[in-house]
């Protein structure tokens, strides 16, 4: 019984690293790069914009985005993966979300469950010199991720009375 055991055992450490090694794959495959995001690229928390009128509502980030692109942004908008059960009744793909807040859905990430949103947002906007809409600061990561601590990097605003109002004034 040990025997069979010990035979196994190699077979099982190659089956748990090439799924881990999938699955840490599936959660950049869609994330853009300086290859494919454009030049005006801004990163938006979407789990936390969606919140600045109060309830999640795609409809305030749909505004904020529209906001963003009057400016001349380009909009790369993450979700954490329970997005589609905050504003809705299931799982949201980036598919889905395209046309509820006017978007390309390849610049659309919906993070895997069990995947920190915060984490890939930050590795994005680091990689690509980004600036990140949201009311987050993200003091946890700034250790990792010095480059949120930079100033101008975090963008802030709020949403009252059917206005996106800018903490600061924006520029591309």
């Amino acid at each position: 019984m040990l025997s069979d055991l010990l035979l196994l055992a190699p077979a099982a450490i190659i089956f748990v690293i090439l799924l881990l090694l999938r699955l840490r794959g599936r959660a950049t495959d869609s994330v853009p790069s300086e290859d494919t995001a454009p030049r005006s690229a801004i990163i938006v928390d979407g789990s936390n914009v969606m919140h600045w009128g109060g309830d999640p509502s795609l409809d305030v980030l749909a505004r904020v985005l529209r906001s963003l692109e009057t400016v001349g942004f380009s909009p790369i908008v993450f979700f954490d993966a329970n997005v589609g059960y905050k504003v809705g009744e299931r799982y949201y793909t980036e598919e889905t979300l395209a046309p509820l807040i006017g978007v390309r859905f390849d610049h659309i990430v919906v993070v895997d469950k069990g995947v920190v949103a915060d984490e890939m947002i930050l590795q994005c906007a680091t990689d690509l010199g980004a600036r990140i809409v949201t009311q987050d600061k993200f003091r946890d990561w700034r250790v990792r991720f010095p480059h949120a601590a930079k100033k101008g990097v975090l963008v802030s605003g709020k949403y009252t009375n059917g206005n996106v109002k800018w903490a600061r004034p924006l520029k591309v």
